[in-house]
This record gives C-alpha cells, sequence and structure tokens, in this order.
C-alpha cells in the first residue's frame, strides 16, 4: 500500500478522488431513498412474527353437522366453554399432564353436542352422553414441522395404548371391537386415528359401550387432535372408506381438519 503523502505529484492526483467522494455524499443526502437527508441509517428489518393458530384453523360446526347420521333427530352445535371434558382430560387416555407435555407454542379449543331436536325418534333416551360434547377439537402450533412430528408421535403412543391404560384403570375394554392405531391415506397431511370400546369401571354384562376415537393431523407445523365419544350397541365404523356407510366419522372430520390447518 502506497503512502501518497510523501509525493507531490501523488498528492495532487487524490484532488478528482476527493471532489467525487463529497459529491456522492450530497448526492446520497439527495437520495429519494435516503432518511430524510439526514444520513441516519435505516431501521433494520422486523423480523417474521411467529405463527400461531387461530379460531380459524378449527373445525366448524357445519363439518361436524356434514358427519351428522341422523338430522332429523340431532343437530350439530358448538359446545358452551367449560361443558364436558376439561382440555387436559378431553381424551380419555390422556396422562395427567396431558397436552402441556408436547410443547405447543399456541392452542385453540373448540368441542361439539349434537343436540337432540326429536325426542320422539331418539334411540338412546339414556345415553350418558345427551347434549353433552361428543367432539373435542384442538389445534396446537409448534415451533417447526420436526417438534409438531414429534408431538404426533407422542400422541399417537397414547392411542395405541389406550386399551392397556383403560384397564389399568379399571375400564372394561373390548378388543374385538376397538380399532388399533393405523395410519390413513389423506392428501395434504399426515394423520393418524384409533378407536376403543369401553366400559366404565365396575359396569359388568351390557351391551352399550363408550366408543371413543381419537385423531391426529399434521399439517407441517401443525397438529389437530380430534376426539369422537359415542355411546350404545353398535359401532360408528372403521376408518377404511371404502366400507362405505360404516365408515367412522373421525375419517372425514381428519380430511376437513387438513383444509383448516391449511388457513
Amino acid at each position: 500500500m502506497s503512502d501518497y503523502s510523501q509525493n507531490g505529484r501523488r498528492a495532487r492526483s487524490r484532488l478528482p478522488l476527493v471532489v467525487g467522494v463529497v459529491l456522492a455524499g450530497l448526492l446520497a443526502g439527495c437520495s429519494p431513498t435516503s432518511n430524510g437527508g439526514d444520513n441516519q441509517p435505516s431501521p433494520p428489518p422486523s423480523a417474521a412474527p411467529a405463527r400461531a393458530v387461530t379460531a380459524t384453523n378449527l373445525l366448524t360446526v357445519e363439518d361436524v353437522e356434514g358427519t351428522n347420521d341422523d338430522p332429523m333427530t340431532k343437530q350439530a352445535v358448538e359446545a358452551a366453554e367449560g361443558q364436558g371434558r376439561p382440555v387436559s382430560q378431553s381424551y380419555i387416555c390422556l396422562p395427567q399432564d396431558g397436552l402441556a407435555s408436547l410443547g405447543a407454542t399456541s392452542m385453540v379449543t373448540r368441542d361439539f353436542t349434537f343436540k337432540i331436536i326429536n325426542a320422539d325418534s331418539d334411540p338412546h333416551p339414556k345415553s350418558p352422553l345427551k347434549n353433552k360434547p361428543s367432539v373435542y377439537t384442538q389445534a396446537l402450533q409448534f415451533a417447526d414441522e420436526p417438534a409438531a412430528t414429534a408431538a404426533r408421535a407422542t400422541y399417537a403412543g397414547w392411542i395405541k395404548d389406550c386399551p392397556k391404560t383403560l384397564l389399568d384403570r379399571g375400564y372394561g375394554v373390548d378388543d374385538g371391537q376397538s380399532l388399533k392405531l393405523t395410519t390413513l391415506k389423506k392428501e395434504g397431511g399426515s394423520a393418524q386415528a384409533g378407536m376403543v370400546a369401553y366400559t366404565e369401571p365396575a359396569v359388568k354384562d351390557t351391551e352399550d359401550l363408550y366408543w371413543e376415537s381419537a385423531g391426529l393431523t399434521q399439517v407441517k407445523d401443525r397438529l389437530m387432535v380430534t376426539i369422537t365419544v359415542g355411546w350404545g350397541m353398535d359401532t360408528p365404523g372403521t376408518f377404511d372408506e371404502s366400507e362405505g356407510d360404516f365408515v367412522n366419522p373421525l375419517a372425514y372430520l381428519i380430511e376437513y381438519s387438513i383444509e383448516r390447518l391449511q388457513a
């Protein structure tokens, strides 16, 4: 590197450069893109806000009504807040710390009841679920897709172990009519579901069972948990949509969940 100040010729040759620098500075101060010409630095771009789930990402009354097999007798309505199971116990086989252990960054919930509108045609007038929530949903946001995938695997483990969990708690379980955890082929997301048929502790010699289905739907960094609870003699069906009228309503709710999580 040369020291131009020690040579007159080279020192004079710096004049055009100095003038050019000054002119460039003046022009920059007058530039329409400058900060008012006061030479203040532009603020750095703000970080993108973290994603969060909202009510838009939840199932709707219309979604649930679409699975109604007897619209002349009952009608899907949104359950009042605080009605039915608390969120931490929305699935019969949740552990004590419930959803908190999954590590979601945000969560929204909405539950549904099938309100009886024609008591004369009610096939289950003594159902313990009458006018109580029978569909529980939670949409969960995670920091990234791997976190959501890990959470889905954890919840899937609870579904898989549910029959044993209930037996350990004193419930009766009908293994023959329960459905093991299975992967559902759904476009746009990953989905799993299982169902357990059970009776409450100390209940014996009954043909009426609780039919509790649990579904998991993942779309990137989001997860939807959907629980349906029925009661009576008849199974709500399988998750195989080729079974026609015997398709479990949860299979359709999972399809709607994919659409909601993409919103």
